[in-house]
């Protein structure tokens, strides 16, 4: 932590610093994180607080932790000297590291996935790939990978929810209003149908660490609209 104060910005894979004032506050996507010391954030010192105030900011330590340090270097002491309590108290909340960074991730995931429909399906799809491509790569592939390898069945809920219900529900949006239009046909699709794309972008952004433009379009153009409107 700088004497002078610094924000970060960036993804978990590599943030950058430029000069700021000292004060502590996270903005998600992209993330910033204000880092200083002034008379009231003696790292030695730590404060009251309950509930809701409590956890917010717990949860803004770790999301800085995790954007300044990467997954790996998310500790609870490092948590604790940020948010300025102490690790019984964290350890009441969170039992492990993936708790924590899940959670954080969940509170502060971005409202950038469409919610109005371009006019045409194609347009839909490439738009949603885009803003998912973009997400994945803003909490990047290490903390990703890392998160997976350490969700036990208890987390799997909280995983879905970071990971596809939200692209899920923009995705359904983007088929209805196609079928609206006309561009489905008249019989509902089968689910593992109507998800594929998402299928086939969060294999993409596992096995190669990323989605580009190209590779959306891809998916889109050669798989993903045939398929889906093939009833026509």
């Amino acid at each position: 932590m700088s004497p002078s104060g610094r924000i970060l910005e960036g993804s978990a894979a590599g943030p950058t610093a430029r000069a700021g004032p000292s004060r502590s506050r996270i903005v998600p996507g992209p993330v910033q994180c204000w880092i200083g010391m002034n008379e009231h954030s003696d790292p030695a010192r730590t404060t009251r607080r309950s509930g809701e105030e409590l956890r917010e900011a717990i949860l803004d330590a770790v999301l800085c932790e995790l954007f300044e340090r990467g997954y790996t270097g998310v500790t609870f002491d490092g948590i604790a000297h940020r948010a300025h309590t102490s690790k019984p108290v964290i350890y009441r909340r969170y039992a492990t590291r993936a708790r924590m960074v899940l959670d954080a991730l969940i509170r502060h995931a971005p409202a950038d996935l469409p919610s109005d429909s371009a006019g045409d399906l194609r347009s839909d799809l490439m738009a949603l790939g885009l803003a998912l491509g973009r997400r994945f790569e803003q909490i990047g592939i290490t903390t990703v990978r890392r998160l997976i390898a350490d969700v036990d069945d208890d987390l799997l809920p909280q995983l879905a929810e970071l990971a596809t219900a939200p692209a899920e529900q923009a995705l359904q949006r983007a088929l209805d209003a196609a079928r609206a239009r006309g561009e489905l046909g008249p019989e509902p699709l089968p689910d593992r149908v109507a998800m594929l794309p998402l299928a086939l972008w969060h294999h993409e952004m596992l096995s190669i660490g990323h989605v580009d433009e190209a590779a959306v379009a891809d998916i889109v153009d050669r798989i993903c609209l045939p398929l889906l409107t093939r009833r026509v």
